[in-house]
């Protein structure tokens, strides 16, 4: 179906995928949606594993197997542009890994693709942009939304629990980000808009009312979350930023991954993390709403914040460094605003449905997702140390930046720790 056909509101004009096509058992009108797309014999990205769960182990010779370990790096984005060199088009096969992959390689080369998703694991499949490691940072990268997405309920319902947690996980945010966006706005004019929200909140309100569905492999659980998914990622493209589904927890996430990689450890699932960082900000906002009497923080010179980036980012500060001195050079203005104006911006704060740490857990529990730090085999004292470095790795201002320019952080992340429930 069209689009338009399961959005609640009418869609401006944008870049945005053509069709979505969920149900049980649509894995087999494959080749008729690709002869739709003009994506027939043409390369199929994807893995072992995603092949073998999309039931097309045997069905596809020109594959460009990405192998069981792949990474959305940059190095792995440029060999599969190159295999893609003097193609029609492409279809992907697979879920966050495959789909980022696909979406910028088949942008770099200016072709469309279809992804038939083998997991609701993020709300990254309808988006414009991909989620690419480069040079140890993580960041997203302009890239065109496929043509078209299949979600077989019954692929997505068959997917490792983890995954389906992780895609949870990831929906969750939804509300805790587009408050910081909203906040973003309120203090620096970066433009905000509610129609992301109208896009996607009935949709994640029926996942979160159907998380329960999900381990018992409800079929229409899995389709509620994979719609959610989807309308999460078209509201990205819509706001013409990631800022509506994507904050502070997101940034504690991609810190979390970062340094792993840095040292050699396993990457966690994405949306696990943010599900578990979404408590924390949650919380974090709890203390915004209740300080009456900031005590503004003193804005760092330049030197000692390069000093404090490369003392506390290590071997990754180089990469760091530009986006935090981009805020630190706005951050006297900013405190200028909230001085003036932080009775009305709390007061605003005050009237948007912000959801109880508490409350998030228990949809994460009902869905077995991880809800503790515990769970994700993460400790609280390296979460403290993220949650209160994390706001230096991207040019954005989230909740996180708020707190430490209101006087909240760094003196209070033990008891935002305490309040989040994750500890």
């Amino acid at each position: 179906m069209k689009l338009h056909e399961i959005c609640p509101v009418e869609l401006p004009e944008a870049d945005l995928t053509d069709s979505v096509y969920i149900g049980s058992g649509i894995r087999t009108d494959l080749q008729d949606i690709a002869a739709q797309f003009g994506v027939t014999d043409t390369p199929v990205i994807c893995d072992p594993n995603t092949l073998n769960a999309a039931g097309l182990k045997n069905q596809s010779d020109h594959r460009i197997d990405l192998g069981p370990h792949a990474h959305a790096d940059a190095e792995t984005v440029g060999r599969v542009s190159e295999k893609l060199t003097g193609a029609a088009g492409a279809i992907a096969v697979g879920s966050g890994t495959v789909n980022d992959l696909a979406k910028r390689a088949c942008a770099q080369n200016e072709i469309p693709y279809i992804v038939l998703g083998t997991a609701a694991s993020m709300n990254g499949y309808a988006s414009g942009i991909a989620a690419i490691l480069d040079q140890g940072v993580k960041t997203t990268v302009p890239a065109r939304p496929p043509r078209a997405i299949i979600l077989d309920c019954e692929i997505l319902a068959d997917a490792p629990a983890r995954l389906t947690q992780a895609g949870l996980g990831d929906l969750i945010s939804k509300p805790v980000s587009d408050s910081d966006w909203w906040l973003a706005d309120a203090v620096e004019k970066t433009g905000y808009s509610e129609l992301p929200s109208l896009i996607v909140d009935h949709a994640v309100a029926a996942a979160v009312n159907a998380a329960s569905g999900l381990p018992e492999k409800d079929l229409n659980a899995h389709g509620a979350l994979g719609t959610a998914l989807v309308l999460s990622g078209v509201a990205m493209v819509v706001a013409g930023s990631s800022s509506p589904a994507s904050g502070g927890e997101h940034l504690i996430s991609h810190l979390w991954d970062m340094e792993n990689v840095v040292l050699g450890q396993p990457t966690r699932l994405h949306g696990a993390q943010v599900g578990v960082a979404t408590c924390i900000t949650a919380a974090l906002y709890q203390l915004l709403l209740e300080c009456t009497n900031p005590v503004f923080a003193r804005v760092p010179s330049r030197q000692a914040l390069e000093t404090r980036i490369q003392d506390e980012h290590g071997p990754l500060a180089a990469s760091i460094l530009p986006h935090a001195r981009s805020k630190n050079e706005r951050a006297e203005a900013r405190i200028a605003v909230l001085r003036d104006n932080w009775s009305e911006i709390r007061d605003g704060l005050a009237d948007r449905t912000l959801p109880k740490p508490e409350d998030i857990r228990r949809t994460l529990c009902a869905a077995n997702a991880p809800s503790t730090l515990a769970e994700l085999g993460e400790t609280r004292a390296n979460t403290a140390r993220v949650f209160r470095l994390a706001r230096d790795i991207r040019n954005r201002i989230t909740v996180l930046d708020i707190a430490f320019e209101l006087g909240i952080l760094p003196g209070r992340i033990d008891e935002v720790l305490d309040r989040s429930g994750v500890v």
